[in-house]
Formats: structure tokens, C-alpha cells, sequence
């Protein structure tokens, strides 16, 4: 059948991995340049397929491979049910992310959900194909915002990145799935799953726990008494100390999710902005406590001049 509106890559895609689709539909993508659709087979069963642009031969290889490593793991993620050149296939997780779970299923969900954090956690990060982060590494994600916030040539915030970056890198180290946030969790089969695992890499030990507690609803859905930090770093077995490394993560992850959101805005996919408000709330609460430069709170606080633009206002960073 004619498949995405004669989608000719998608079709290609699905002969090679010997699909036949009765049915196609367009999911939500993510952050990335991959697209995502649902595909039911004459059978009834039904998969779930990335398509990645031309010319992404390699980075499919490299994504099957880190399927495969964190399948062996016994992560909970998806299946890999077939891969080809320009995609692959996975199992269908369904549409219930751990946002609508916690609506419809309350804390019924929670402790399957601290099981999943912490099988990441206690797996052994030094074998993990991606390479581990490192003081350069949280540098540069640091370097976005500070570009887009214009703090590029202050001293003082440069020296408190640098000293933010160098800190994270000597924290205890774990596997981190790297975007460990409600939309990025599925209820399945009585069971919290995870996707977007593709860039799992040994990080800070407190990294994944900030994703869930302070990005995509997280701060509200899951605040105390529904999930403590005590609970988490019970869980995990995080050691002691773990109250100062989590305002750091929280600090340079806040800062980061921030800089994402803002650049992908600016290329025109401005329904990032809907999380921006939680991520500067949560990011100040770490900078304060952190006792950040004045020129970083405040570039953090104000809006941008993308949230001016999206809203019919003025705004500027």
C-alpha cells in the first residue's frame, strides 16, 4: 500500500525489513531528526519504526548496536524486531507515557518506575558503546545557552561553568540513560520501558534522577510525598553526598534542557517552549543554591525573545 502520504523512504524502509503494512500512522517525534510511525501488519500486530535521514547509514549501525548491548543488559526497553539501512524496528510500546500513566494509574506506577531507574543505575557503565561524559563534554552543552543567553564573554559566569563542568565529571559515576523524563517512559505490559536510549553513557549518579524530578512535568507529578529523593537514592544506592551532586546536575542539566529548547525554537519547532517554564523554575532553584553569578540568574529568569515571538509579545534574552 501506499504508505505516509507516499512517503517513498518510509516505503523503502519497510521493504527492506519485509513489512508489509495494512496500516501506517505518523507518531511524535523527538528532539532528534529521526520520524517515528506506527505500522500495523495484515496480521493485526503492530511495530513501531524510526526513520532516519539519507545518509545515516551509520548512525543507524551504531544505534542497533546500542539496542543490542542494552537488551543484553536486560535494560527495560524495547525489542529490536529488524533493522535496515535507514531504520529500524521495535517493538510498540502504545501511548500511555508515564505523564498519562500517573493521571489515569496514580502511584500505582511509581514503584515500577523507581525498578526502572534503578536497573540503569546498577548496570555496569564501563562496557556501554557510547563513551563516558567528561568535564568537556558538560562544558559544551553548557556553551549553548551561555551563547544564546549573550554571557559568551562574561568572566564570571565563564568561571563558574568551567568549575560546574570540572565538578560533574568527579561525581560517582552510573549508567545514565541521558533523557530519563516522563515522555520518554511508557507504561507496558505492567511495567515501566524506556526510549530515546540511544545516547545511555556512564554519567553522574544523581543525572537521570534530575531528568525525572525536573523536566516534562516531572517537578509536579512526582513531587513528595508520590517519590522522595531519599527513596531514589535508597533505590540506586547512591552515596553519601548525593544532596550537593544533585543541585549540580540539576544546575548544568537545567542549564543544558534549556539551551536545547531554545535553539530548537529558534529552527521552527517551537512547541519546546511548552517546557521551558518548569526547566527555568527548576534550573534558578539550583543556581541559587549554588550561589551562581547575578548575570546567569538573570539571563536564566527572563524570557526569551522566542517565547516573545511564539506568543504574539516582545521578550528578548
Amino acid at each position: 500500500m501506499q504508505v505516509a502520504g507516499g512517503d517513498r523512504e518510509l516505503q523503502e524502509l519497510l521493504a527492506e525489513l519485509g513489512v508489509a503494512a495494512s496500516r501506517v500512522e505518523a507518531l511524535a517525534g523527538d528532539a532528534s531528526s529521526r520520524r517515528f510511525f506506527r505500522i500495523w501488519g495484515h496480521d493485526g500486530g503492530r511495530l513501531v519504526v524510526s526513520l532516519y535521514p539519507a545518509g545515516s547509514e551509520a548512525q543507524v549501525a551504531h544505534d542497533v548496536a546500542v539496542q543490542v548491548w542494552a537488551t543484553s543488559q536486560r535494560l527495560p526497553i524495547p525489542r529490536q524486531l529488524g533493522q535496515g539501512r535507514t531504520g529500524i524496528a521495535s517493538e510498540d510500546l502504545g501511548d500511555e507515557n508515564l505523564e498519562v500513566a500517573l493521571a489515569h494509574r496514580g502511584g500505582a506506577v511509581v514503584g515500577s518506575l523507581v525498578e526502572a531507574l534503578a536497573r540503569f543505575g546498577h548496570c555496569p557503565w564501563q562496557e556501554a558503546p557510547n563513551p563516558p561524559f567528561d568535564a568537556a563534554f558538560f562544558r559544551r552543552e553548557l556553551a549553548v545557552f551561555e551563547s544564546l543567553a549573550g554571557l559568551a564573554e562574561d568572566p564570571e559566569t565563564a568561571a563558574f561553568l568551567d568549575d560546574l563542568a570540572e565538578r560533574l565529571a568527579r561525581h560517582p559515576f552510573r549508567l545514565a540513560h541521558r533523557d530519563f523524563h516522563l515522555h520518554n517512559l511508557f507504561w507496558h505490559g505492567g511495567a515501566v520501558v524506556a526510549v530515546d536510549f540511544q545516547d545511555l553513557r556512564g554519567g553522574p549518579d544523581t543525572y537521570d534522577a534530575v531528568s525525572l524530578l525536573r523536566e516534562r512535568g516531572g517537578s509536579n507529578l512526582l513531587a513528595a510525598p508520590r517519590l522522595s529523593l531519599p527513596t531514589l537514592a535508597s533505590a540506586c544506592g547512591w552515596v553519601a553526598g548525593w544532596e550537593q551532586r544533585f543541585v549540580e546536575c540539576a544546575a548544568q542539566r537545567g542549564l543544558k534542557v534549556m539551551g536545547t529548547f531554545l535553539r530548537l525554537a529558534s529552527l521552527g519547532r517551537s512547541a519546546y517552549l511548552h517546557f521551558l517554564p518548569e526547566a527555568r523554575s527548576q534550573t534558578l532553584a539550583a543556581l541559587a543554591e549554588l550561589e551562581a553569578p547575578l548575570a546567569l540568574r538573570q539571563a536564566v529568569s527572563r524570557p526569551s525573545f522566542l517565547e516573545g515571538v511564539y506568543s504574539g509579545g516582545g521578550g528578548g534574552l
